[in-house]
């Protein structure tokens, strides 16, 4: 009985582990082929090309007061959004958030890496209850 109320109170303490919610992300290549990409890990693309960035959102803690529309994407520090063709990757439509699963949401991006370099893709979800923050790191060459 004391080991229970013991990882139990692990559980309830260590909090973030508990109300965090999941994101995974997906790339849809030119030639068709797909890649799954992992935050904190290299991604590396061909200047020019237009690309399909899939965005899964699962609702760990099934009570989220954040709803999916609130997910930010920032490039290099700035709110990635179509209207800003100076960003290295040029952001060329959005679709709205679709449930896909019960407590689980995606949503496609479409873009062009228009410069080469090192650029960073940052996804922010603010919540109460631990949000999600990650980077994407993109190579363009």
């Amino acid at each position: 009985m004391r080991k229970i109320a013991i990882v139990i109170f692990f559980l309830f303490s260590s909090g973030v582990g508990l109300y965090a919610c999941e994101m995974h992300f997906s790339l849809l290549h030119p030639d068709g082929s797909e890649q799954v990409i992992f935050p904190g890990k290299s991604t590396v693309l061909k200047e020019g090309k237009e690309y399909l960035l899939r965005v899964q959102f699962v609702e760990d803690h099934r009570r989220c007061l954040t709803p999916p529309e609130e997910t930010v994407y920032l490039l290099n520090d700035e709110k990635w959004k179509s209207a800003k063709e100076h960003l290295p990757l040029i952001l060329l439509s959005q679709s709205q958030w679709e449930e896909v699963y019960v407590h689980t949401w995606e949503q496609e991006i479409r873009f062009k890496a228009q410069e080469s370099g090192e650029w960073e893709l940052q996804i922010v979800r603010d919540c109460p209850k631990g949000g999600y923050e990650e980077q994407l790191t993109i190579l363009v060459r």
